[in-house]
């Protein structure tokens, strides 16, 4: 069993990185506010500010739910842990996972790789140009279903021809 695991850089990063642009995003946000007191127009700051902070906190809550630090595999499981804020551990069977989708399958290699286990419901996600992730991305491809291993090199092949 081989374990996967993020560098503390990128840890960090995914980890805690919202906090510091939060930051900075609210003091603009009270920036704006103090703006519209003068001029009607600044409204609209506010609310792209707005936007933008609950679209970053949005999607950092869904990776402290979905994204495991720490993944073991095999050619038979995937043992997921170190979650943010929780000590719960997720066991997958490389042969209950029903779709691949994002990163390289999406035409963003550098979007996060989402893996559903159609058992147990469950998706967890993990950066494949992380560190050696995309090993571990290689290990899952060739152990899932014949049938799902198909429609993904087809994927690929369309998103390389442009179609």
């Amino acid at each position: 069993m081989i374990t996967y695991k993020y560098s503390f850089f990128a840890k960090l990063l995914y980890r805690y990185g919202n906090i510091p642009l939060t930051f900075l995003l609210l003091i603009y946000l009270g920036m704006s506010v103090i703006g519209v007191l003068s001029h009607w127009y600044y409204i609209f700051f506010v609310a792209i500010n707005l936007a933008i902070i609950v679209w970053l906190n949005r999607y950092y809550i869904k990776t402290y739910k979905q994204f495991p630090y720490t993944i073991s595999a095999d050619n038979e499981k995937l043992i997921c842990s170190d979650f943010f804020l929780s000590k719960r551990v997720i066991e997958i069977e490389l042969k209950n996972i029903d779709k691949i989708t994002g990163g390289i399958f999406s035409g963003y290699p550098t979007r996060p790789t989402y893996i559903h286990d159609v058992e147990q419901n469950i998706t967890i996600g993990f950066y494949s140009n992380a560190g050696k992730f995309n090993e571990l991305l290689m290990t899952i491809i060739k152990n899932v279903d014949e049938k799902l291993y198909q429609q993904l090199i087809d994927k690929i092949r369309r998103l390389r021809n442009g179609k």
